[in-house]
């Protein structure tokens, strides 16, 4: 069974795509996204990774507070829907204690209960280094505000005219079966979802920086890492350097080119790589 909702995690309104199996069963594996953190681009991936589970666990993609288009406003009447990097942490933690406290196992986060995390393209370290970091630091950093300010005017554009184009452009690669989920995620953007985009974007520049060696150590027997041959978020000498201080556990290096984007074009085949590293 699947469904998406929007529930309230720790007062936000927050949309989640969830696949349950028939019969209840104690294992949870929740998807965490990137940034932009909009769950719609995960629905391929979780859909897959549910189908090779076959029952075993039910999957949850919980998007990022304020970043799904008219779910930024709290439901506690408060006046802040502004939402910072460590805020999406809390967010994160307090969907595990209201929603799934009754899981015994969980996957892909790393609170003590978690049986397995999966790192795909992970950005933990030196982002304001990376070839991207490099190139838009200067656009989070002073055009953070004319660009939501632009993106309000497109959002004039009727939502039909707004689906074709990112059909014939921004999308074109995307496999077909994907492309629905895709165009709603973007088609509906609206200039609080962008400003918090954009400001936890300025912020992962600001505040990754040194990996966090100790709770890797701690943890690494139950994480799996999955870097980018030529991922524009992650210096190559990260992977490098993860490989030589944890060299008996699981750090790979793609091989197959898939992109930091990996939804755009390789959700089954990331998928596939997910489920085996939880077998």
């Amino acid at each position: 069974m699947h469904r998406t909702q929007v529930l309230d995690v720790d007062s936000v309104p927050t949309h989640v795509f969830e696949l349950k199996s028939r019969t209840p069963n104690s294992s949870l594996l929740l998807v965490v996204p990137g940034n932009p953190g909009m769950g719609h681009f995960y629905v391929p991936f979780a859909s897959r990774l549910f189908e090779l589970g076959q029952g075993s666990f039910d999957v949850a993609v919980v998007s990022h507070a304020g970043h799904s288009p008219g779910y930024c406003r709290p439901t506690d009447g408060g006046g802040n829907d502004w939402y910072a990097l460590e805020d999406q942490v809390a967010h994160k933690m307090a969907y595990l204690q209201d929603h799934a406290s009754g899981k015994e196992t969980l996957y892909l986060i790393a609170p003590d209960r978690v049986s397995k995390v999966v790192f795909l393209f992970p950005t933990l370290e030196r982002m304001a280094e990376t070839l991207n970091g490099r190139r838009l630091m200067p656009f989070f950093n002073w055009c953070l505000r004319p660009a939501t300010a632009l993106l309000w005017l497109v959002t004039w554009i009727p939502l039909a005219v707004r689906n074709a184009l990112l059909r014939c452009t921004y999308f074109r690669s995307t496999p077909s079966d994907h492309l629905d989920h895709m165009v709603q995620a973007v088609a509906n953007i609206d200039s609080k979802s962008v400003y918090n985009i954009l400001n936890m974007a300025r912020q992962e520049m600001e505040q990754v920086t040194d990996p966090p060696l100790g709770l890797i150590r701690d943890h690494v027997h139950k994480m799996s890492f999955y870097y980018g041959v030529d991922d524009h978020w992650t210096l190559q000498s990260c992977y490098l350097d993860m490989a030589e201080r944890f060299s008996d556990h699981d750090i790979q290096l793609c091989t197959r080119g898939y992109p930091h984007a990996f939804v755009m074009e390789a959700s089954t085949e990331m998928a596939g790589y997910v489920h085996s590293r939880l077998r």
